[in-house]
């Protein structure tokens, strides 16, 4: 070895010293120490995309759920409100319908007042029978307007599957101005407001409470008359009104008409104010955990973009970290090899090795 050669390596005198204690480190027991955290930083690693496996799995879960409520949703309306055929007499229908609806809408309020004032006033002779006349004459104008309809359209069947609410508009003049929100429109909001009281019914076995509360009352009615039927001093004598009094003693109304006199109606009162209480207690805790449930539906996909980020994020620093624990392990040529698969330049941001020698200031 020339001179200079030996001058380039005296800055670095220690470097022979490190290099002949490199070996006996890695066998000494802190040597062993690092290589047990190496293996456990290791399983740590091997871990990590478990956990980030379960919340992506979550995450696909809740959002498979969530189109699915959709798919059902979209075909659930397509089912009530069906494909409306187009051209021909379809055509011919809609249009009737178009220049009907605001005069079937008067005659329908028109409707409802004669029959007001049929029934609340004093009508006699002459009067009466007019008015009862031009009732029947509405009703029968109402009646022939939609006989045409259904008499032009070509599919009846499927007319009056997508309007089979309509007929009730009919028989109940004054619903004719359904027809200005649309018949099919109606339909689909009864059927959705149907399907809201199931979902309520349904949540937390409402329907099976109600039912319960419904034999108690009719139970608890019974037993009244049984106790207060041949009481002195009762005013309940028959189950109609023990059945009154029962309502208006769940429903914590109590108007004080009916009440039972004897110690046994008494105990009964005493339990259907409990189960009023109660009840009111459910109806409304139920409803309200229904609303709750649909608003936090509602915001799930913002939950789910925002679970998705911190999914990527956890994958990002499990990935980091993993290289780390890489690099606290590896021989400097590894880091080197690493850092150029990295796309960084090899020995950038590693420490020198032992066969490295610092480099010239």
């Amino acid at each position: 070895m020339s001179a200079s050669e030996t001058a380039g390596h005296q800055p670095f005198a220690g470097h022979a010293v490190f290099a002949k204690n490199a070996s006996p480190l890695s066998s000494s027991p802190y040597g062993d120490f690092t290589d047990r955290g190496s293996a456990l930083g290791g399983d740590t690693v091997a871990k990590r995309p478990s956990s980030i496996e379960r919340i992506r799995r979550l995450e696909s879960l809740e959002s498979e759920r969530l189109e699915e409520k959709v798919r059902k949703e979209e075909r659930r309306r397509q089912v009530i409100a069906g494909v409306k055929p187009s051209g021909g007499r379809h055509d011919l229908v809609d249009r009737v319908e178009q220049a009907t609806r605001y005069p079937m809408a008067l005659l329908g309020i028109a409707w409802l007042v004669i029959a007001i004032v049929v029934v609340t006033a004093d009508v006699n002779g002459s009067a009466s029978i007019v008015l009862v006349g031009t009732l029947f004459a509405l009703w029968a104008i109402l009646l022939a307007e939609y006989l045409i309809r259904l008499v032009i359209t070509p599919d009846r069947r499927g007319y009056l599957k997508r309007r089979w609410v309509e007929p009730a508009t009919v028989v109940v003049p004054p619903l004719q101005h359904w027809h200005l929100v649309g018949i099919e429109k109606m339909c689909l909001l009864l059927q959705e407001a149907e399907l809201r009281v199931e979902a309520i019914l349904r949540h937390h076995s409402l329907f099976r409470v109600l039912i319960a509360a419904a034999a108690t009352l009719i139970l608890g009615a019974w037993l009244v008359l049984l106790f207060d039927e041949n009481a002195k001093g009762s005013n309940i004598h028959s189950y109609p009104d023990a059945l009154w009094w029962a309502i208006v003693t769940v429903t914590t109304v109590g108007y004080g008409d009916r009440y039972p006199v004897s110690e046994g109606g008494r105990a009964v009162a005493v339990i259907l104010m409990l189960l009023g209480i109660g009840l009111i207690g459910v109806l409304t805790a139920t409803v309200a955990s229904v609303f709750v449930k649909e608003h936090t539906d509602a915001n799930k996909e913002e939950y789910r973009k925002g679970h998705e980020d911190i999914g990527q994020q956890l994958s990002v620093i499990s990935n980091r970290l993993a290289d780390l624990e890489r690099r606290l392990g590896a021989t400097p040529a590894e880091v080197a090899a690493a850092d150029a698969a990295a796309g960084g330049e090899p020995g950038t941001n590693s420490p020198p090795g032992p066969d490295q020698g610092p480099s010239a200031s």
